[in-house]
């Protein structure tokens, strides 16, 4: 009988084994690599050094990745431009990115910075409060200064026509629309969607003060004024008033100078910052704007070139002067009636008002010598120079 001679052990197994935990030990060692690199990109993409103030930076349409960083390199904004440009391929961020000016930081880390030139909703807020009665200038200087958008990107949104046909506007700027308020707004935004989120909310506002009052409203709208002139002689009113307790006196002496035959010269509101404003649009083009830094004077307010002097062309100026409050829109919807035609500063931040210019004459007399109230500028508010 034959034996039958036993097996030995499969090596061709054991050695597959082997080999099978050989490339599961490689395998991990790469994920060990892999998950190292990728934490290492991570934290590099969110390490922040910030050097500097933001400065603005203009971005071409369709510039590639490896482009667009070697000019943010020269900028002096990031330090490593092949990286970033990795990271903006990496992340898919370069058909993203927004043309146009932005507002960038350097130091800021390639996550932030890559944010910023996409205007993703990665972007952190900044939270702008407009005083009442800030103009469209102030407004730009303030959201240039919280990083939101640069100044002059934002004033030439509030004048481009299409923009205002968009919202509305029937003006050449958005000026007195921009409602003064407290916004959260995203860093470095598109300029035109700041104008459209201050002036909807002055649509807002309007619209709820103009329904408390609607038999008043409905009672100008009658003998043409609709929400423009509202605004523009709240604007005014805005800048006059040197508490809120006198907004609804003051709009009355407009409308009664406006409405009175009596009242000379004829339809002259007299107010001097409308003529300051009238000298922030045209300081190159008129002599006595020429040296104008807030102090309205008597060689401005003699000058019929200035097409805002209330002191030589009747009636509302051509537009708002600023953006007023809630409470001046309620005052001009609404004010009480009155006798007063004139009205000059007086003690503690308020106005003596007259119903004639011998009275006037009086109240100014009397007041020689006092502060006139924030927001006034120059000559005494509604003293007429004849």
């Amino acid at each position: 009988m034959t034996r039958r001679r036993s097996r030995s052990p499969r090596r061709g197994g054991a050695s597959r084994r082997h080999t099978g935990r050989r490339w599961v030990a490689i395998g991990g060692l790469l994920l060990i690599v892999g998950l190292a690199v990728g934490a290492g990109f991570w934290a590099w993409s969110r390490r922040t050094s910030l050097t500097g103030d933001a400065i603005e930076f203009s971005v071409e349409a369709g510039v590639p990745p490896e482009a667009l960083s070697e000019q943010l390199a020269q900028a002096g904004v990031l330090q490593q431009p092949r990286l970033f440009a990795w990271y903006l391929r990496m992340s898919r961020s370069g058909p993203a990115l927004a043309p146009g000016v932005h507002l960038l930081r350097p130091g800021l880390n390639p996550a932030a910075l890559a944010a910023r030139l996409t205007r993703s909703r990665a972007r952190p807020y900044a939270k702008l409060t407009i005083p009442e009665g800030y103009n469209q200038f102030q407004i730009a200087d303030r959201l240039r200064e919280r990083e939101i958008t640069t100044a002059q990107a934002f004033l030439d949104a509030c004048k481009d026509p299409a923009l205002l046909a968009e919202l509305g506007i029937p003006a050449p700027s958005a000026e007195g629309y921009l409602f003064p308020a407290t916004y959260d707004l995203f860093m470095d935004s598109d300029p035109a969607l700041v104008v459209r989120t201050l002036v909807k909310e002055m649509s807002r506002r309007y619209r709820q003060v103009a329904d408390r009052h609607a038999a008043r409203v409905r009672e100008r709208e009658a003998s043409g004024w609709g929400m423009h002139q509202f605004i523009v002689l709240a604007s005014i009113v805005e800048k006059e008033a040197g508490s809120r307790e006198e907004d609804g006196n003051i709009a009355s002496v407009f409308y009664n100078r406006l409405n009175d035959d009596s009242f000379r010269p004829r339809q002259m509101l007299q107010s001097d910052p409308t003529a300051g404003y009238g000298c922030l649009l045209a300081r190159e083009r008129l002599e006595s704007c020429a040296r104008y830094t807030g102090i309205v004077t008597a060689a401005m307010l003699r000058d019929a070139g200035n097409e805002y002097n209330t002191y030589k062309h009747p009636g509302l100026p051509p537009g708002p002067i600023s953006n007023p409050s809630e409470a001046a829109l309620e005052a001009v919807l609404d004010p009480p009636k009155t006798e007063y035609f004139f009205f000059v500063a007086g003690p503690g931040k308020r106005h003596v008002f007259s119903r004639t210019f011998g009275e006037h004459e009086r109240a100014i007399g009397l007041g020689q010598g006092l502060s006139a109230p924030p927001g006034e500028t120059g000559a005494l508010p509604g003293a007429s120079l004849h």
